[in-house]
């Protein structure tokens, strides 16, 4: 089975947050699912994990990679890129106007447009997320 995964499941398996989340992403790991990913979600999880664990904001982390912090690389190579090395990374090759034509159709954020694109592109029909707006999407099944 063939599923994209929205940075919302990874990050709420790395929270431990979500019963849900932790089975599909144990199915990625057991080859049950086959899990896609694309630059904007490592860009999210990656962004959101370090929010998630240090509690700052996104100027102090932009200043603190900046200042090269071991801490926080580590907690990206430790926590992060394992996770993010069971899944296949989709390349985004997309025109503007399709993002904006997406956005404007379904009311969809920018980088949740480009993620529905890149399934559309790819030919991948179902998304596991715990955002709801990916349901106005009608060529995608969202689960759980």
């Amino acid at each position: 089975m063939r599923i994209f995964m929205d940075s919302s499941i990874i990050l709420a398996f790395l929270a431990g947050q979500d019963e849900q989340a932790y089975r599909i992403i144990e199915d990625v790991e057991n080859h049950i699912i086959t899990g896609y990913i694309n630059a904007i979600v490592v860009d999210e999880v990656i962004h959101g994990y370090l929010r998630l664990t240090t509690g700052i904001s996104s100027k102090r982390i932009r200043q603190l990679l900046a200042k090269k912090d071991k801490r926080l690389t580590e907690l990206i190579r430790n926590d992060v890129e394992p996770i993010l090395k069971l899944f296949i990374t989709l390349p985004i090759t997309l025109e503007p106007q399709e993002v904006v034509d997406i956005i404007e159709k379904y009311g969809l954020m920018p980088a949740d447009s480009i993620i529905a694109l890149t399934c559309k592109h790819h030919g991948i029909n179902t998304i596991a997320t715990l955002d709801e707006d990916f349901k106005r999407v009608p060529w995608l099944k969202v689960v759980p």
